[in-house]
């Protein structure tokens, strides 16, 4: 999976990742562990190789990082910002 290249506007100021979804007049707002998911999709990943990254860079079991990992992107591919 990887995020969708065109016409969408991504900046991270401040640990905040500002997402505009220019076709669709969407903005999205990210932080803490998601703005690092969201950088990591900007090359195709799986959902293992999210979870692996997540689990060693931040405090979090394996279970936890994948539950999360898999509702984040769900909301990802539900706001269409996924290709």
């Amino acid at each position: 999976m990887r995020l969708r290249t065109t016409d969408i506007s991504a900046r991270t100021i401040g640990g905040e990742t500002i997402v505009l979804d220019l076709p669709n007049s969407q903005y999205f707002a990210i932080t803490g562990v998601g703005s690092r998911v969201f950088e990591l999709l900007g090359e195709d990943r799986t959902l293992d190789d999210l979870v692996t990254t997540v689990v060693a860079e931040y405090e979090v079991d394996e279970t936890t990082a994948r539950r999360d990992v898999l509702a984040f992107v769900d909301r990802l591919h539900q706001a269409r910002l996924l290709a």
